[in-house]
């Protein structure tokens, strides 16, 4: 068999939501899609439920790993992968009908586009849509056509950084390029990737979503300190290109800081802190101004007024 796509999901203890992403690509309308699934250590059964699906199955193909985390997980299956494209799909997120097909059908209409990525909806835990990326993130509004061909890729995904894992499709060659995750990095290493990917190659995304990500409460990466975490991070990636002479202007670094910034608020609001919140919040806002941080500010001057003097 000759498969066109394989798509790569690393999968640590999601029994409860495995099945229904595997089902999301078994009803993609094409036959020519491999599923390589990489069991990371599990404890909660998924190793017997995928020894079944494997067998009903030709295109499934599982990977036994011994906690390596999701970018390793990734990169073995990477280098194992049979496909001229790979697409990654997290265990707990899915994908709507059609999706890899116009994901196809955009490459082949351009073949200088080596990464394409697509509007996501954040679901809830009963799968109820809250919203989606690009609209809460005020992202390509003024495009009118379902695919978006980005000219200064590298800005814009620094800058915005609205690339949702489960949506990304790349050229299997490109790896050769650009290298696979970084497994040094406790996050971010997928966003560290694609603006690899960005420095070298042309990008395009779809404007429509067709992926839904699972917000769960109890995700592994949901925690105040791995968040803090999170954050870090992606300050330090943005340092890092800081110090790059590639041409970046002061107004892609301020998009990319102001970002960053209310990603800080967040953080402090939900440790209660509404003067350090107030305090990113505003900084956010001075970059670039956006009505959310008006309305958050204010939320944040409220509860200070209203909070009990210690």
């Amino acid at each position: 068999m000759v498969y066109i796509v394989s798509v790569i999901i690393p999968s640590y203890n999601c029994l409860a939501y495995l099945p229904k992403a595997i089902a999301s690509i078994l009803q993609q309308d094409r036959s020519d899609v491999e599923i390589i699934i990489v069991n990371d250590n599990s404890t909660d059964g998924t190793a017997e439920y995928l020894e079944t699906l494997s067998q009903q199955h030709v295109c499934v193909k599982v990977i036994t790993t011994t906690g390596v985390g999701a970018a390793g997980a990734r990169n073995i299956a990477i280098e194992q992968a049979a496909g001229e494209y790979i697409a990654f799909l997290d265990a707990d997120d899915y994908w709507y009908p059609e999706k890899l097909t116009t994901q196809l059908a955009l490459h082949k209409s351009n073949p200088d586009v080596a990464m394409s990525f697509t509007n996501y909806d954040h679901v809830n835990e009963q799968y109820q849509y809250i919203v989606d990326c690009f609209g809460y993130w005020n992202q390509f509004a003024e495009v009118t056509t379902p695919s978006h061909y980005i000219k200064q890729p590298l800005a814009q995904v620094l800058a915005h950084n609205v690339v949702g894992t489960s949506t990304v499709m790349v050229k299997a060659s490109v790896f050769k390029t650009v290298g696979l995750f970084d497994v040094d990095m406790s996050y971010c290493e997928d966003w560290q990737l694609w603006l690899k990917i960005c420095e070298h190659f042309e990008v395009a995304a779809l404007t429509k979503s067709y992926t839904g990500y699972l917000m769960r409460s109890d995700s592994i990466t949901q925690t105040d300190s791995k968040r803090l975490q999170h954050l870090k991070c992606i300050e330090q990636i943005i340092r890092g290109y800081k110090q790059r002479d590639l041409g970046l202007s002061k107004h892609t670094f301020a998009l990319a800081d102001a970002k960053l910034k209310e990603g800080y608020a967040d953080y402090y609001r939900t440790q209660r802190k509404f003067m350090n919140a107030l305090c990113y919040e505003g900084y956010a806002f001075l970059l670039n101004p956006q009505i959310r941080r008006i309305k958050n500010g204010l939320g944040d001057i409220k509860k200070l007024i209203l909070s009990p003097i210690s």
